[in-house]
């Protein structure tokens, strides 16, 4: 199998883990939405409750304070020798403390029901709170898995490219080498009037010819002539005492 054909069938199969992945993602956001709907469900019928207990609470003082207005209404129609109308306050009072006692029960189950959907509603809090941080702790190690498949195969490509496009610059550069030592030759022959240059006859070749050969017998000359006069130079100087 080529490393194009592995390249390929790995994409392939990480598409398919992403899709897969994906679907698995978009679940857990609609199952934690699920669970953020029943808590605030269950926060309003805290509430609720709560505000059915505040309404009690309220009853039972406006009873405590007629019940007390009542008493002090009895006190002073027997101070005043007037026992039918202490009896009937009284009476009365003993009405209103009855009730008390029914709402009193009634308030009690309600605080008990509040501090049990208290407690249930900080329980499913955690809970929630718990499913979030795993979700987005798999999301996000999902995206890094996902981002060094990226780059792996982004790096398996790159390599694989690297190392054919070195291969082409290696037999460019031979070739270009083996170009320029070829022109190099080319350019020592056309110096040397062996080879002419573009546009030069064969006569114009030979004139360049003979007149490198006359420069290099003319070069051959002076050298020597410069050798022998410094040879009678060296003759020529006294000998030092």
């Amino acid at each position: 199998m080529s490393i194009r054909d592995r390249l390929g069938k790995l994409w392939g199969s990480r598409h398919s883990g992403a899709d897969d992945a994906g679907a698995l993602k978009d679940r857990l956001d609609e199952t934690y939405r699920t669970q953020t709907a029943l808590l605030q469900q269950v926060r309003r019928a805290v509430a609720d409750v709560a505000t059915s207990r505040k309404r009690v609470d309220i009853q039972l003082a406006t009873i405590a304070q007629q019940a007390a207005a009542l008493e002090e209404q009895a006190k002073q129609s027997i101070a005043a020798g007037n026992d039918d109308d202490a009896r009937a306050a009284l009476t009365r009072k003993v009405t209103l403390e009855k009730s008390a006692v029914d709402l009193q029960a009634r308030r009690d189950d309600l605080l008990a029901q509040e501090q049990k959907l208290q407690l249930s509603t900080t329980t499913i809090e955690q809970d929630i709170e718990s499913f979030r941080v795993r979700k987005d702790t798999l999301s996000a190690r999902h995206t890094a898995a996902s981002a060094r498949a990226e780059i792996n195969s982004a790096t398996s490509g790159i390599n694989s490219t690297t190392s054919e496009v070195g291969q082409a610059m290696e037999a460019a550069e031979r070739r270009t080498r083996e170009l320029e030592s070829t022109a190099d030759a080319v350019d020592e022959l056309v110096a040397e009037g062996v080879v002419g240059r573009a546009g030069e006859s064969a006569d114009d070749v030979l004139a360049r010819q003979f007149d490198a050969a006359l420069d290099s017998a003319e070069v051959d000359r002076q050298l020597e002539q410069i050798s022998t006069d410094q040879e009678g130079d060296d003759g020529a100087q006294p000998i030092q005492r």
